[in-house]
């Protein structure tokens, strides 16, 4: 029996590529006596999650329930939302579903618009809605609508959402605006060029706002995950090699609440900045080799370029 000595070296290479970022992947906690705890954050407090009818949305929502906070959950599934509150419920917490589509001015609007009539405007505010495509250049000549329909939810959608609800949340002098962010913005892995480019502008907003609410009390922190064991990434082709336990994507998110960073990272997240800081050319030559190593992922559909932007694509919740 032949071996291919080619395709074993590839998968010794993806191996230890996985372990290394197993091993890197996670939250990053210094020891800290005073640290308070998730009720003293969020008790009595309300929480605005989008996302929220499943992954780290709704385990975040679970969280904060179960931790004393008014939990207003949104996305587009309405059935899947309803069974979250009715889940929370059940264990004596307290939660209000609306469904949305943040793909949409309309949609965030009619959010943004439910959420101030009905609850006011939250304390707390968790962009976590969003989408992510892995697809190389090379493959998108004809798919500028991978890159609008990213943008669309991922940064679109999260700005629009604190845009509305930022100056009723500056009344407050104590709010807090936590966006789902990437590590990617940090490492810039190759192939996700689309996904990596809405969470680095939104990142952007993010770092500007801040500067601009700092005397009215508006703390603004990013998470930087890495892959997370989603349906979301499934398509991706990765799970083999890079994916993060829902309940540990939660725990980061859950450490931004109680810390109220303006950053939350992983060692990946912290190695690959400064990496990227003190050796960019060796870096990208490295990226470049795993650009070429990454398993394919399937040949989309031909588009035509006179053709519109594909608006029946529909955002990940």
């Amino acid at each position: 029996m032949m071996i291919d000595t080619g395709k074993a070296l590839q998968r010794a290479e993806f191996e230890l590529m996985r372990l290394v970022s197993n091993a890197l992947t996670g939250p990053v906690r210094l020891p800290n006596p005073f640290r308070p705890s998730l009720r003293d954050q969020v008790a009595g407090k309300t929480v605005l999650i989008t996302g929220a009818s499943s992954g780290i949305g709704r385990g975040l929502a679970a969280r904060v329930a179960e931790a004393g906070a008014i939990a207003v959950v949104t996305a587009r599934r309405t059935a899947e939302l309803d069974q979250l509150v009715a889940e929370i419920r059940g264990k004596g917490g307290s939660a209000f579903a609306i469904t949305s589509d943040l793909s949409t001015a309309e949609g965030i609007e009619k959010l943004a618009d439910d959420m101030l009539v009905e609850f006011g405007a939250p304390d707390i505010l968790v962009n976590n809605a969003g989408r992510s495509i892995r697809r190389p250049l090379n493959r998108s000549a004809e798919r500028l609508h991978d890159f609008e329909r990213t943008m669309r939810v991922n940064y679109f959608g999260a700005v629009g959402l604190i845009l509305r609800l930022l100056p009723d949340m500056r009344e407050k002098k104590a709010a807090q605006i936590i966006t789902s962010s990437s590590v990617g913005t940090l490492t810039y892995p190759p192939q996700f060029s689309a996904y990596v480019g809405s969470k680095a502008a939104l990142d952007a907003v993010m770092r500007i706002a801040a500067i601009e609410t700092l005397s009215d009390g508006v703390v603004f922190t990013k998470v930087h995950l890495p892959m997370i064991d989603t349906a979301m990434a499934a398509p991706e082709g990765l799970h083999a090699y890079t994916k993060l336990p829902v309940d540990t994507a939660v725990d980061m998110m859950v450490d931004g609440i109680i810390r109220r960073p303006d950053d939350v990272q992983d060692l990946l997240g912290i190695a690959g900045a400064w990496l990227n800081l003190l050796a960019p050319g060796l870096v990208k030559h490295a990226l470049h080799a795993v650009h070429h190593r990454m398993p394919p992922r399937p040949a989309p559909a031909p588009q035509h370029r006179t053709q519109p932007t594909a608006r029946a694509h529909q955002p990940a919740d």
